[in-house]
């Protein structure tokens, strides 16, 4: 009897040494987790760089703008084929008139008189003003450069801003799924706000022409947010938001840098320097009518007069499956290929035409001027 309470008596100090221990290491978790959640010390470091957009826009434009940018339900993306689901772009404020009002976000950019944002936020207004982070007036801006299919724009000040600490890009390749991610933006003219959540996927398309590769997030996207940085933890811009699901939460879209920095770059340089490579060809992952794996690749659907694809012998109807060398079996596949080349360079491109695979050379061209505004097909590489 006395033996058996006695291991009682051992067993009961063992459990509460042992719960002891675990309520220590809990707390000490706990606190090791809050250190690393907390991201207060980087959002004081990067706030200076983000802004606020405000506009005043034309007249016949305000009539319109709560209808949004749609994407149509052609069965290009998974949102586009959901009737359930619409992908609005366009921030939903209340219609004023002749009243400059708040319209989305953006960043300081390679110095303090460039500011990147979206060209929805932008497109219709008749003048700009750029809003700091803790100033109440805003500072007078010019629209210097767009791009209506990656939906990015480039604003410069008319002077330049003293406090502005523009911000540094990170390479959107390198950011894995589960991430922390975090943005700041002016979600329904609440400036400067700050939400958190993780990269939820990558490379998803959404059926926007040929900039279609977007970072997936679940942080807090709304109207307003348009334009504004989306953040690894270490405070470095991964992504430009831009686009969010109307009838879901926690799914919303942003440019990756990898995407964004090479359009930035040809928007500030003289056209003779953009560094955007440039086929002429119009693309789709449309797959011809009783294809075998030999031709699976990309339908030719349009080709520019006098581009390096019609150069080089590339037709409409075509299907594109090798790309320097490199086997094409979708957009993606011809994205990750194209990233990695630049103007002048001679490559090898592989065609399915009359049941049979060529071989033609082609010299990548630069972009001409009206494509990289975004006025040229939206369709066309």
């Amino acid at each position: 009897m006395r033996r058996g309470s006695w291991q009682r008596k051992g067993a009961q100090a063992c459990l509460l040494r042992m719960t002891v221990v675990f309520l220590l290491c809990t707390a000490s978790g706990l606190a090791t987790a809050a250190q690393v959640i907390s991201i207060a010390d980087v959002v004081d470091r990067v706030l200076p760089g983000v802004v606020n957009i405000r506009t005043r826009d034309k007249l016949e434009s305000i009539k319109t703008e709560n209808a949004g940018r749609e994407i149509p339900s052609d069965g290009r993306s998974p949102a586009a084929s959901d009737p359930f689901f619409k992908l609005f772009v366009s921030p939903l404020e209340v219609i004023q008139k002749e009243v400059p009002r708040s319209r989305g976000s953006g960043f300081f950019y390679q110095s303090n008189s460039f500011v990147v944002t979206n060209y929805h936020v932008v497109k219709d207004a008749q003048s700009i003003e750029v809003v700091p982070a803790h100033e109440r007036w805003g500072l007078s801006a010019k629209l210097i450069g767009m791009n209506k299919q990656a939906d990015l724009a480039l604003l410069k000040l008319e002077n330049p801003w003293p406090k502005a600490r523009p911000l540094k890009f990170a390479y959107s390749a390198k950011v894995r799924i589960g991430d922390g991610v975090f943005a700041i933006g002016n979600p329904f003219g609440f400036g400067h706000t700050v939400t958190a959540g993780i990269l939820s996927a990558k490379s998803r398309t959404i059926g926007e022409g040929p900039f279609d590769d977007f970072l997936q997030t679940d942080a807090a996207i709304n109207p307003g947010n348009s334009g504004g940085p989306l953040f690894n933890l270490k405070g470095e811009v991964i992504g430009i938001n831009t686009a969010l699901l109307s009838d879901a939460r926690g799914i919303s879209f942003a440019i990756p840098t990898e995407v964004a920095r090479p359009i930035l770059d040809a928007l500030r340089r003289p056209i003779g320097l953009s560094k955007l490579v440039w086929f002429g060809v119009g693309l789709s992952n449309v797959r011809p009518e009783g294809a075998d794996s030999e031709s699976v690749g990309l339908l030719v659907t349009h080709v520019v007069q006098g581009s390096p694809a019609q150069i080089a012998g590339i037709q409409t109807g075509d299907v594109l499956v090798s790309l320097d060398n490199k086997r094409v079996l979708d957009v993606t596949d011809f994205r990750t290929i194209v990233r990695r080349l630049s103007p002048g360079k001679k490559l090898a491109v592989g065609i399915f035409r009359q049941k049979k695979t060529e071989q033609l050379e082609m010299t990548i061209g630069r972009m001409p001027r009206e494509f990289i505004a975004g006025r040229g097909r939206a369709d066309v590489y």
